[in-house]
């Protein structure tokens, strides 16, 4: 899905930078540009970081991503 219609930025795309050690808004922001213009899909960049911090404090064996 798209987050940032500004710059065309997925959920996906997002992801894989939190994946790669982005911690914030402000990191995905220099990754992608995501959130760095009319700030619209600012909150559901948080929330994809905040979803992210969770599951990488769970367990390997309960990191079980679905699709």
């Amino acid at each position: 899905m798209i987050v940032c219609h500004c710059r065309g930025v997925t959920d996906r795309a997002i992801r894989d930078l939190l994946q790669k050690g982005a911690c914030s808004t402000s990191e995905v922001a220099e990754g992608c540009a995501a959130g760095r213009f009319c700030g619209g899909c600012r909150p559901m960049i948080e929330r994809l970081v905040s979803t992210e911090r969770q599951e990488s404090k769970r367990s390997p064996a309960e990191h079980v991503r679905t699709a």
